[in-house]
C-alpha cells in the first residue's frame, strides 16, 4: 500500500472517531424533556402513549400548552414536552397526560411549580363535603410532590401529581385510581 493511501485512511479513521465521539457525547451530555415521557413496558397496565407534543410539533404553541406554569414568579425560558395517553376506553374516558417543563435551573423549576399550584388554587378549588381537601402531599420516586384532585365531567376525581426534579417541573394527570395514577407518575423516573 502506498504511504499516501495509508495516511489518508488513517486520517479518515481518526476523523470518524472524533465525529462519533462528539455524537456520543452529545447524546449522553444533553437530555430533553422528551426523554422522560414514559412509554412501553414502563407504563402501568392499560396505559398507552398516543402522541407527544413539543416545540417542533407543527401548529402547536407550547407556551399556550404550559400557561398554568406561568404566573407571578418568573420562570425564565422554558422547553416543554407533553405526552398524552390512553388508559381507559378511547374516545370515552379522558386522556392521561405527562407534562415536563425544562427550565434554566432548580430555582426556576420551583417557581413554575409554585405558579401552577397558585393557578390551580385560584381556578379549580371546589369544596367537598366534610372539608375533604383536593390538595395533599405525596411522594413520587422519593421526591416531595403535591397531589391534586380535579373533578371531571362525570363527577369522579382525577388525580394529578406536581413536583420538580432539579431544573424540571413535572405534572402528571392520571385517572381516578390513586395507586395506578402514582405508578403512572413514577414511570417518568423523575
Amino acid at each position: 500500500m502506498k504511504p499516501e493511501y495509508a495516511f489518508g485512511i488513517l486520517l479518515t479513521a481518526a476523523a470518524l472517531l472524533v465525529i462519533s465521539g462528539c455524537i456520543t457525547h452529545e447524546k449522553v451530555g444533553t437530555s430533553t424533556p422528551n426523554n422522560y415521557l414514559p412509554e412501553g413496558k414502563n407504563l402501568p397496565e392499560g396505559f398507552k402513549l398516543i402522541y407527544a407534543l413539543n416545540d417542533s410539533t407543527p401548529g402547536v404553541n407550547m407556551t399556550d400548552e404550559i400557561r398554568e406554569f406561568y404566573g407571578s414568579k418568573n420562570i425564565g425560558p422554558a422547553t416543554a414536552t407533553i405526552g398524552k395517553y390512553w388508559w381507559g376506553r378511547p374516545g370515552i374516558d379522558y386522556d392521561a397526560k405527562v407534562t415536563i417543563v425544562s427550565l434554566e435551573d432548580e430555582e426556576h423549576a420551583l417557581a413554575a411549580v409554585s405558579n401552577y399550584l397558585s393557578n390551580f388554587k385560584s381556578s379549580k378549588i371546589v369544596k367537598l363535603p366534610g372539608n375533604v381537601s383536593l390538595i395533599n402531599p405525596a411522594k413520587i420516586n422519593g421526591r416531595d410532590a403535591t397531589e391534586f384532585g380535579e373533578i371531571t365531567g362525570d363527577n369522579s376525581i382525577r388525580l394529578l401529581y406536581l413536583w420538580n426534579n432539579k431544573n424540571l417541573a413535572v405534572l402528571v394527570e392520571g385517572n381516578s385510581d390513586r395507586s395506578t395514577s402514582m405508578k403512572f407518575a413514577s414511570a417518568t423516573g423523575l
